[in-house]
C-alpha cells in the first residue's frame, strides 16, 4: 500500500483542517431559480399552525428535475432541503404520514444516488451540511469551528436555540477531531515502518484531542434543555423504521415500504474512524442478536454516511495497524502508555455520552411513561433504545478492556 500520508483527502471529500465537514461553508440556498419553491416551502415551516398547510403544499408541488444541480455543494444543499422537507411531511402532523409524495420522493432518490447516501434524513442533513460560521470569513479558519458559539444552523425544525446548539456542538466535535485525520494517516505509515517514537507522539496528541472533544461534548448542557430536546426536537430525527416503513410515491410499487433509521450522531464517520484507527472492534454476536440484525447497529450506520466518507472508512479498516504495533512492545513502554491514554480518552467520551443519553432520553421517558419504563423508547435516530443502549455500554467496556487487559 502506498504512503497513506500522501493520500489526496479531497478524493474522499475530507478536509485536512475540518475532517468530514466541508472545507467551505455549506450553501444557505440553492442559486437556481427553479429550486426556489423547495427553499420557500422549507422557509415556510415555522409553527404548528401550518402543519397541514405545508403538507398540502408539498402534495401539490411539481416534481423537479435534478439536472440543474452542478456542483457538489449544490447537490448537498438539495439533499438537506429535500430530507428536511421529508421529515416535516412525515412527522409534523398530528399523526405521522406513511407516504412521501412524489414531489419529494423522486428528486430525493436522484440526489441521494449521486451522493452515495440513503434517501432519508441523516447526520449529514442536520449537521455536516447544515452548519456554518456565524461570520463568513474570506478564508478558512478552523479555530472558528472549535467553539460551538461561533456556529449557526442554516435550517431548523423548531427554531429553538436548543436544536441549534445540539447540532453546533456536534459540528465542533467534527472539526476538533477532523484535524487529526492527517496525523492518523502519518501514524499508520509510521507503525508500518517501525517508527515507534513518531507513533507515540501522535497517540499522545490524539489523546489530547479526545480530551478536548470530551470537554466540548459536555457543553451540550449549556444551551440544550433535555425537555426541549425530548419533546420538541426528537420527533424530527425519527426514522421510518419506527412506524413500519414509508411508501415513496412515484418510486415504489403499491406494496413496497422503505424502512430507514433516523438521523443520529452514530452516523458520524469521525467516531467510527477513531475506533478503526485504535483497533477497537465492536463486532459482538450478542449485540447483533439483540438488534435482530445480521450486522451491528454500528455497521448499519455506514449506509447513512456520504459515499466518499464510507469509502475512506473502508480504506482505513484495511490499513489500520496501530493496535498490534503498540501491543508488540512491552507493557511498561512509552508507546503502550500512549496507546492506553488514547483508548482511555475515547472510553471517557463514551461514558459521558451514556450519561448524556440518560439525561436527554431516559429521564424524560421515565417521567412521561411512569411505570411503563423504557419499553418502546427509541434513540435519537428512531432505533429501539434498549439494544442501542446495550451496544453503547458494550463499546465503553470494550474500550476500557482494550486499554487495561493488555497490560496484564
Amino acid at each position: 500500500m502506498s504512503e497513506l500520508a500522501e493520500i489526496n483527502l479531497q478524493k474522499y471529500q475530507i478536509s485536512d483542517q475540518l475532517g468530514f465537514l466541508p472545507a467551505q461553508p455549506p450553501l444557505t440556498r440553492l442559486p437556481q431559480t427553479c429550486y426556489q419553491i423547495w427553499e420557500d416551502t422549507l422557509d415556510g415551516f415555522s409553527s404548528p399552525c401550518n402543519y397541514e398547510t405545508i403538507r398540502q403544499q408539498m402534495d401539490t408541488m411539481s416534481v423537479l428535475s435534478t439536472a440543474a444541480l452542478v456542483t457538489e455543494p449544490e447537490w448537498r444543499r438539495a439533499y438537506v432541503v429535500l430530507t428536511m422537507m421529508s421529515q416535516i411531511y412525515l412527522w409534523a402532523g398530528y399523526q405521522p404520514s406513511k407516504e412521501l409524495p412524489r414531489s419529494l420522493a423522486v428528486p430525493l432518490l436522484e440526489v441521494s444516488a449521486h451522493l452515495g447516501i440513503e434517501p432519508c434524513a441523516s447526520f449529514a442533513s442536520f449537521c455536516l451540511w447544515n452548519i456554518r460560521p456565524i461570520q463568513a470569513l474570506g478564508y478558512l479558519d478552523p479555530e472558528v469551528y472549535y467553539n460551538p458559539e461561533n456556529l449557526v444552523i442554516i435550517d431548523s425544525f423548531t427554531g429553538t436555540k436548543d436544536e441549534e446548539w445540539f447540532f453546533c456542538v456536534s459540528a465542533s466535535i467534527e472539526a476538533i477531531g477532523g484535524r487529526m485525520i492527517p496525523k492518523m494517516l502519518e501514524a499508520i505509515d509510521a507503525a508500518r515502518d517501525g517508527r515507534r517514537v513518531q507513533v507515540t507522539e501522535i497517540l499522545d496528541e490524539f489523546a489530547d484531542c479526545l480530551a478536548r472533544i470530551e470537554a466540548t461534548l459536555v457543553r451540550m448542557y449549556e444551551n440544550c434543555a433535555p425537555s426541549v430536546f425530548y419533546h420538541c426536537v426528537r420527533r424530527f430525527l425519527s426514522g421510518s423504521k419506527s412506524m413500519g416503513g414509508v411508501w415513496y410515491e412515484g418510486v415504489d410499487g403499491p406494496w413496497d415500504r422503505r424502512s430507514y433509521a433516523g438521523g443520529s450522531n452514530a452516523q458520524s464517520s469521525l467516531i467510527q474512524l477513531f475506533d478503526i484507527v485504535l483497533g477497537i472492534d465492536h463486532t459482538d454476536e450478542s449485540v447483533n442478536a439483540a438488534c435482530k440484525s445480521p450486522s451491528s447497529f454500528h455497521s448499519d450506520m455506514r449506509g447513512y454516511m456520504p459515499g466518499p466518507h464510507r469509502d475512506f472508512l473502508h480504506l482505513m479498516s484495511r490499513a489500520a495497524n496501530i493496535r498490534p504495533f503498540a501491543m508488540g512492545h512491552l507493557a511498561g513502554s512509552d508507546i503502550r502508555a500512549a496507546y492506553n491514554r488514547a483508548v482511555g480518552a475515547l472510553g471517557q467520551i463514551r461514558q459521558k455520552h451514556l450519561i448524556m443519553t440518560a439525561r436527554y432520553i431516559i429521564a424524560p421517558a421515565l417521567k412521561e411513561k411512569g411505570k411503563g419504563g423504557l419499553e418502546g423508547v427509541r434513540g435519537t435516530g428512531g432505533t429501539d433504545f434498549i439494544p442501542l443502549l446495550k451496544e453503547a455500554r458494550d463499546r465503553t467496556i470494550e474500550s476500557t478492556s482494550s486499554r487495561v487487559c493488555r497490560d496484564c
